[in-house]
């Protein structure tokens, strides 16, 4: 067998622990959306159990929709209230909002260390400002960062953008 010229980023571990909170949000923010009507349907696929993920490829989590408004919804978990999200994830829902005449939202959920839900907020891609981080985070990705103004992820906002 070959061997691959390169080293991980994250090790499985610490790939699987990012996933968890992700989970925990996506857990939360479906539960919201059934209690207001507003449909779900999952879209990207979860790659966390492949052997070997290229990075890329990126995919919103799901396609949420309410009476003639759809829009491609992105779970983002943080311990921090930074509201961060990897540039080429950003680069990559741009272009599936091009290639489905969708509009795509970032949404946040941001929990204690007992992952208690603190706060939870969104950003509607092309309508909230972001600009590339400085630096590289921790798992040598590039960031993009979103304005602190980002509305509250609540059913009357969410409609305010999606209708």
């Amino acid at each position: 067998m070959k061997n691959l010229d390169f080293q991980p980023s994250k090790s499985k571990a610490e790939f699987h622990k990012n996933y968890k909170l992700h989970d925990l949000a996506e857990w939360n923010g479906k539960n919201l959306l059934e209690q207001w009507g507003i449909g779900y349907t999952e879209f990207g696929r979860d790659n966390r159990f492949k052997k070997v993920w290229e990075k890329g490829k990126d995919k919103p989590d799901g396609i949420i929709e309410y009476k003639s408004g759809s829009a491609f919804i992105d779970w983002k978990a943080k311990h921090k209230k930074e509201w961060l999200v990897n540039k080429r994830a950003v680069e990559a829902y741009e272009q599936w909002s091009k290639k489905f005449n969708l509009p795509v939202i970032i949404a946040f959920f941001v929990f204690d260390d007992n992952n208690n839900l603190l706060e939870k907020r969104f950003a509607f891609l092309g309508k909230h400002n972001y600009f590339v981080s400085a630096g590289k985070q921790w798992d040598k990705n590039q960031t993009v960062e979103f304005e602190n103004r980002l509305p509250e992820f609540n059913k009357a906002e969410i409609l305010n953008y999606l209708l």
